[in-house]
């Protein structure tokens, strides 16, 4: 009697099993979302030899306390995949995922196989829960309790009117760091509960994103509250000092560095004599950008933290990594018009250089260029200290090369920036941020090109049209994998536009190319 869950696999979702049986995988994930549209979780149970009276039954449990029965969806046969279901929006309501809680925790979810009472057969499966809803809310909380308070008491010192948190130093940075989070909440909604394949693991990088919240909000929450007073309310700053849930971030967190960093909050308010842009001193812009590069270097720190506490990845650390620094640079993108408002009282001309700057695609040093810039050496230096510590793994001399930035694409080559997007699932304006249904080739056009390649041509016709609708169409984008040295494969591929290189990486860490392959 067998009864066994099947494990997620990179790159595979629950829904694969509809069109290609025996391919699909279990969700590793839950996601609390706003119920605007359907949310399932779904295990996989391969189930054989059980008795024919036999029937599954699923209940979950959090911290060993129950939190509901899961459904099995349809009724126990001989041999087949079963599907339990969790809806998170109504599984989960009751469940404590907000800060207190670390904004994460782990469901377990037991299958069993019961004959007239007795237990014949059993397996677990283990499932990150998250509120999406709630991500971010550290980067506002840090921007309604602690920024605007502090512009008002500086203008009311500097005896002027107060002209609004967007003139603060650290407004921007706290802006991108917020739009940042957005861009990647919706990248998780539509991979965990749109059952999309844009991210090959999704729930890396959403225990990366908390972790990094956790670190660099909780870090300047620490910094400052011997000055202004403690941000927490009372039961998270319990669950801080004392809850097994924080026990590695207190561990990592830094007050000391954040505090060098809140040194640079000094506004420069406008003064006779001094240029102006609006309420503020033209100084200001200056006081933003030390304020925000101080910020990068506190949170460069934060991002190796976070990369330990949500544990190794050698798959597909290179291309999330990638996805999380094009959505930083999207941030950057949507919202520095807001963050910089002092930007408006230049001519536009002016502004264009500012942002821009362009003196060809190597010597761009407008806020645009510079920002991504420092962040891509930053997130690049991260990955290699990584690498070295055997919790990611990349190809190639940088994590992050320049081609697949948006904004060096943006510049140096207009047309690559479709390709990011659509890699992306998204649209191929970099202003729409909204995920995209990709369109999915005909079986015919799949037969066509399955009949071109040697291997196939002692098919049928029949047969390669049997092959075809199992194909399962995959887009790549610059320098992302799909097969990874030293891992496992199960699938066979077939190129059907572009090319892709074949390298070959010694003991050493020396890569070679040894081919490069086109259509067929």
């Amino acid at each position: 009697m067998h009864l066994a869950v099947v494990p997620f696999l990179p790159g595979r979702r629950p829904t694969d099993e509809d069109r290609w049986p025996g391919f699909g995988s279990s969700d590793r994930a839950a996601l609390v979302t706003d119920g605007r549209r359907p949310n399932t979780a779904v295990v996989l149970v391969e189930t054989y030899d059980l008795p024919e009276t036999a029937s599954l039954e699923a209940t979950i449990t959090i911290d060993g306390r129950s939190a509901g029965r899961a459904r099995v969806s349809a009724p126990h046969s001989a041999e087949a995949r079963q599907r339990v279901v969790l809806h998170p929006d109504v599984d989960f309501a009751g469940v404590d995922l907000s800060l207190a809680a670390g904004f994460l925790r782990q469901a377990q979810v037991e299958v069993r196989a019961m004959d007239h009472g007795n237990l014949v057969a059993a397996d677990t499966a283990s499932l990150d829960v998250c509120d999406v809803r709630l991500l971010g809310s550290l980067y506002r909380r840090i921007t309604d309790q602690l920024v605007e308070p502090d512009m008002v008491r500086q203008a009311r010192a500097a005896g002027v009117a107060d002209p609004g948190v967007a003139y603060h130093p650290w407004y921007p940075v706290l802006l991108i760091g917020g739009e940042k989070v957005a861009n990647y909440v919706r990248a998780l909604v539509a991979d965990i509960v749109g059952k999309e394949d844009h991210l090959t693991d999704p729930v890396w990088l959403l225990r990366v994103g908390i972790y990094l919240e956790l670190l660099t909000c909780l870090g300047v929450i620490e910094a400052v509250k011997d000055d202004v007073g403690d941000l927490l309310e009372p039961r998270e700053r319990a669950a801080l000092e004392e809850s097994a849930h924080f026990a590695d971030i207190r561990a990592r967190i830094d007050p000391g560095a954040w505090r060098a960093v809140w040194e640079r909050r000094e506004v420069s308010f406008a003064r006779f004599g001094t240029p102006r842009l609006g309420p503020v001193s033209g100084l200001n812009l200056l006081r933003k950008r030390e304020a925000t590069l101080q910020f990068l270097r506190t949170h460069h720190e934060d991002l190796k933290h976070a990369i330990e506490l949500a544990g190794p990845n050698s798959f597909n650390a290179q291309e999330t990594w990638q996805r999380v620094f094009r959505d930083a640079e999207r941030a950057v993108l949507s919202v520095t018009a807001v963050g910089l408002p002092e930007l408006r009282f230049l001519p536009a001309a002016a502004r264009e250089a500012v942002l821009w700057r362009r003196r060809g695609p190597a010597a761009a040093h407008g806020v645009y260029p510079t920002a991504c810039d420092q962040y891509r050496a930053s997130m690049n230096e991260v990955a290699d200290w990584a690498q070295r510590h055997g919790l990611m793994e990349h190809a190639g001399a940088e994590c992050i090369p320049r081609e697949v930035s948006l904004l060096w694409n943006l510049m140096a080559s207009p047309a690559r920036v479709a390709v990011l997007q659509r890699q992306d699932g998204l649209g191929p304006d970099v202003t729409i941020g909204e995920p995209v249904v990709t369109e999915t080739p005909a079986t015919r056009e799949i037969e066509d090109l399955l009949s071109g390649v040697p291997i196939f041509r002692m098919l049928t016709r029949d047969q390669l049209h049997d092959l075809a609708e199992g194909a399962r169409p995959l887009f790549f984008g610059p320098t992302q994998r799909f097969v990874v040295q030293g891992h496992r494969g199960t699938s066979l591929f077939v190129v059907a536009e572009g090319a892709i290189e074949v390298r070959r990486r010694e003991p050493d860490g020396r890569e070679w190319l040894v081919d490069t392959m086109g259509p067929g």
